[in-house]
Order: structure tokens, then sequence, then C-alpha cells
């Protein structure tokens, strides 16, 4: 039989459910996602924040004047800073209540913006312990202040038979807390801070916790609408223009689930969740998703106890809802799984850096931004005079001695009385490995004998990604691993031959910057092992007419091909690859 030329393609998508030989689908990827149903590298990601001091779980944004303000809540910290067009950031402020606020570890945190009425524009932030159940019924608390300013959250109070357990979410101009046994309350209209006033209302509109909730389009003399998610069911909110109602409720679905507090998302005016068992989707009625490709790997591999970690966001440009969730054994979410909307396919990848805490896509900003979950080396945070030692004068530097650090904390003598220091501030808060123990002693300045109590802490990055092809962590730059691998071609399936196929000439089409490898994998049959060529390199630009091809010399009866980037640099985006085939030998054991 004389040679045959095929093209090289499969189904958009990576299936991970069922076994690799019945599925038309890629059978394998990492960091890959699918455009006009061809593989394309995912973006890079850059950090541009390492001072984060808590782990965020939470992330709210808002854009003016070109730059995008972001708040994070953590186990026992609201911090905000704010990012430039040229994600340059600013410092960080910590806007952490210092009254009615309760820190805790399992600490979760809702965010909202809402206007109030001759003011300004109001951050509305809800915490409860929550990360480690869903129903949880203690704690609670919500918290207001000008979204742009920099002092600390304020409490608000709740409601007599109120519960602010779950969450906060504003349908303009009213904003709402919810929580335990279905407790809604609204505030006063055009005041965040409000809830009890002519005006607010509370209602149990179900028996089980209320645990999300989203804005929603209403029709007229409906709105504002909202969607809200129980533990087995979802309700809708709804304006009344009767005056002594404000809020009218009705069931859309009492047999629903929901996976965690932050996997409800809204594309498109759709509505997407992830269910106990199931992806779910609200157009108007509750529907299931359909998921053929890696639904039992989703939910056969979720750390269970980490439920509530899952959280989503989107990738608009390329129609994707990605939900990052723990990984096995894992306690973060360092993996995604990713619906692409306009492909209607699904694929998944591995999450960098030990994976991701929070994330969330800035319309304005454009790009996603996502929290770091790996701590770094030790800095300094807080320092006390200990020892005000004798001899020193103002503007004194002084290094901290002891410890194991690639860079010691430096403090600078702010005030003296009579050569005996009184207060330093910290100028450079290093990077310890292992930190002095206190008191801790200084070498430097004009004095002597002075120590110090310190207070370290391990801070955590921040990053955008969609931005560039590369992983950037402040001055290095290095290439993310990104490849892609066919579905199985095969005689006997695709001809009914009982023949192996030999290829032996690729015809590549990519576009693409810095170098690839191909390699071939395949099987004698579905139950033999599994044998891989040596990659052949894929020159970026072919310098002669040799390199413009793939020269190959291999066998299989079911055969793939794996495609792979990993330079600096490193992007493609695949097209119509021409493979010469011909047939080779029957043999059917491996």
């Amino acid at each position: 039989m004389p040679e045959n030329i095929i093209r090289i393609q499969s189904l958009p998508g990576i299936k991970r459910d069922g076994t690799r030989f019945e599925g038309d689908q890629y059978i394998d990827g990492q960091w890959v996602r699918f455009q006009r149903g061809l593989p394309r590298k995912i973006g890079g990601y850059r950090s541009i924040n390492k001072y984060l001091q808590g782990l965020p779980r939470a992330l709210h944004e808002y854009t003016q004047d070109l730059l995008t303000y972001i708040h994070a809540g953590s186990a026992n910290l609201v911090e905000r800073f704010y990012i430039d067009s040229s994600s340059n950031v600013s410092t960080i402020t910590d806007r952490t209540p210092t009254s009615g606020f309760t820190a805790d570890d399992n600490n979760l945190w809702s965010f909202d913006v809402m206007f109030k009425v001759g003011s300004a524009n109001q951050i509305l932030a809800q915490v409860a312990p929550n990360l480690d159940c869903i129903c949880n019924s203690a704690g609670g608390q919500v918290f207001v202040g000008d979204l742009l300013g920099a002092s600390a959250l304020t409490s608000v109070a709740i409601p007599a038979g109120a519960s602010a357990s779950g969450g906060v979410v504003v349908l303009h101009p009213y904003a709402f807390m919810y929580g335990n046994d279905g407790s809604v309350s609204w505030s006063v209209a055009g005041d965040p801070s409000d809830f009890v006033g002519a005006g607010s209302g509370t209602a149990n509109i179900t028996g089980q916790k209320i645990i999300a909730a989203l804005p929603m389009r209403g029709g007229p003399g409906v709105s504002p609408s909202g969607l809200f998610w129980s533990a087995d069911s979802l309700l809708r909110a709804s304006f009344s223009s009767d005056p002594t109602v404000v809020f009218q409720f009705d069931t859309i679905s009492a047999q629903t689930s929901i996976l965690s507090a932050r996997s409800p998302i809204e594309y498109d005016g759709i509505f997407y969740w992830i269910g106990v068992d199931r992806f779910l989707m609200f157009n108007g009625v509750v529907r299931e998703v359909e998921n053929n490709l890696n639904a039992n790997f989703f939910f056969d591999n979720l750390n269970y106890s980490q439920r509530q970690k899952v959280f989503a966001f989107k990738v608009p440009r390329f129609g994707e809802i990605w939900w990052c969730f723990p990984f096995g054994d894992s306690t973060e979410p360092d993996h995604a799984i990713i619906y692409n909307v306009r492909e209607n396919t699904w694929y998944d990848t591995p999450l960098p850096n030990g994976g991701r805490g929070a994330g969330v896509f800035p319309a304005v900003f454009r790009r996603p931004l996502m929290s770091g979950v790996s701590p770094q080396d030790y800095t300094a945070q807080a320092v006390t005079v200990t020892n005000g030692g004798a001899g020193y004068t103002a503007g004194d530097v002084l290094e901290l001695d002891g410890g194991a650090a690639a860079i010691h904390a430096e403090l600078t003598v702010a005030t003296v009385a009579a050569g005996v220091i009184t207060a330093v501030s910290i100028t450079n808060a290093g990077s310890y490995t292992q930190i002095p123990s206190n008191p801790v002693p200084v070498t430097g300045g004009t004095g002597s004998s002075a120590t110090f109590a310190m207070t370290f802490n391990q801070p955590y990055k921040f990053w955008v990604h969609e931005v560039g092809t590369d992983e950037v962590d402040e001055l290095s730059t290095r290439p993310i691993r990104s490849y892609f691998e066919t579905a199985d071609i095969s005689l006997p399936v695709q001809a009914q031959q009982n023949k192996g196929l030999q290829v032996t000439l690729l015809e590549p089409d990519f576009v693409q910057t810095g170098d690839m490898t191909v390699s071939v994998h395949g099987r004698a049959n579905a139950r033999a092992p599994e044998v891989e060529s040596d990659p052949v390199t894929l020159s970026e630009a072919a310098s002669t007419p040799q390199e413009q091809v793939i020269f190959l010399k291999e066998q299989r009866r079911e055969l793939r091909f794996r495609f792979e980037s990993n330079t600096v640099g490193g992007d493609y985006q695949m097209g119509l690859i021409l493979a010469h085939v011909q047939p080779a030998d029957g043999t059917v054991l491996g």
C-alpha cells in the first residue's frame, strides 16, 4: 500500500475520563488551551507584589482613573493596594478592622462595592470561619469603609434575628447580608452600613444556610434581582413595588447543590457553578453542564476536605471559566479544570508555584489577577526597642545580627535620648530562612549594645496572568512547560486494517516562537506498554530545507504525537499538520 498523507488533528479538549483509546479528543496536555478547535499555549504570568502578609482567600477589584484597587482578605487581615496600567504596584495598606473582627485560620471573606448616597463608593466586607465547613453556623461579621480610602474598615450592626455567616452581595441600591437558616437581610436603599433603618428588612427564605449570591438581570418592575445559593436550593430575590414588602423571593430549584462558596460565576448573563457531584448552570432554568471529558477526573481527584478553597474566575478573551481546586492530597488549589464556553469543551492544567489562593478578572485591567499560596522567606514586620544601648545618633543604620539570611534586615534610628535609642524604623525587611532569636543584637551605627524584639512573617506573592509567555518573578525569567498529546491514530479503527502505522515524515504548521519538540507515543494494543520515541527538535525557523520538515521512522499500532514547548519566550498556535504514513506489520503484542 502506498504512502498516505493524513492531517494530525484531534477534537478540542483534553479527555481524562475513560480509556485513552476510546476518545477523539487530545489525551494529555499542560498549560494549553483551545481556540478555533486547535491547541495553543496559555499565556505567561508575572509576580507584581511580594509583600502580602496574609494568604488571600478572596479578592475584590475596582478600577478608577487607570488604577485597579485590590482588597485581599486572609485569616487575620484585609490588605489593600493598587495597580497602575503598567502593572506597577503601590505599597500595601492594612485595612483590617480594629474592632468587631475575630482572626481565625478558617476565615473566608466576601466583598462587594456600593455607592453610599451623599458620600462615596463603599467597600462592603464579610468574614466568617467558613473555610473548613461550608455549612458553618458560627460567626459572621460585616464591615464597611471608603472604597478608595486607607483607614481600617468599621463594623456594621447585624439586625436582631439575622445572620451574616454566609456573605454579602450588592443588588444596587441595596446591600444584602446572608447566612444561617436561610436568613437574608437588606439595607436601607443607598446605605450599605444601615441594615436596621426604614426600608431595610430580614427574611428567612429557605431552611438551609445561604452560601453564595450574585446579582442578576431582572425584568421591568422586579429590578434589582439576585440569585442566592443555599446548601440544597437556588432562590431568586426580586424587588417589589410594594413598599411594605420591598423584596419577594421564589425558589428556582429545591433539589440542587453547591460545592463551594466561590464556585458560582456569571458569564455573559448565564451563571455557572459546581455542585457536589456535577457541573451546573442557570439561564432561566437550572441545567446540568455536560462534561464527558473530565468530570470523573475532577470529582475523583478533588481533596473534598478542602472544598471551600475551590474558586472560579474567567478569561473572556478565550471563552474560559477556570475552577481552581486542591488536587489529591494538596491543601491548596494547585490544579484547574477549565470549561471553554466558546469551544464547548473541557480541559485542565496544573497551576504553578504550588497553586493559587484566589483569582479575579478585572474588566478594565483585562488580565487575571491571582494570589500565590507559597510562603516566601521571612521578612521583618515589626520592631520594639528592648535595650536602647548607648552612644547612638539619629539616622544611624543598624543591621540585625544572627539568623540565616540572604539579606539581613536593617533598622534606622529615628530618635535618641542622650545616645539611648528610643525609636527605630525598619528600612530593609531582609530575607531569612532562619530568623534570629529575640532580643536581637545589631551591628553598625555610632553606639553599642542596643537590642530589639523583632516580629517576622512569611509574605505571599501576587501574580498577573496572561502576560507574555514566561514566568517572570522579580529578576528571574523561566520558561513555562506547555505540551499536548493527540488522540490515537489506528488503522484497525480508521480503516479496519489489522496493521500498524509507520510515520516517515511530518510537515509542521505552527505560529511558533522558540524551538519545540515532537515525539511519537503509542502501543501495540490498548493494554500494551507505552513506547515513546526520543524527542525531535522542531526549530522556530528552518535554516536549511531539511529543517522545514521532521523526518521520522517510528511504528505503532496505536500512534500518537506529543508536541512540547519549554524554552524562554516559547509560544505556539497549532495549524494544519500533515503526517506521511504507511502501513506497517500487523504485530498485535507489545
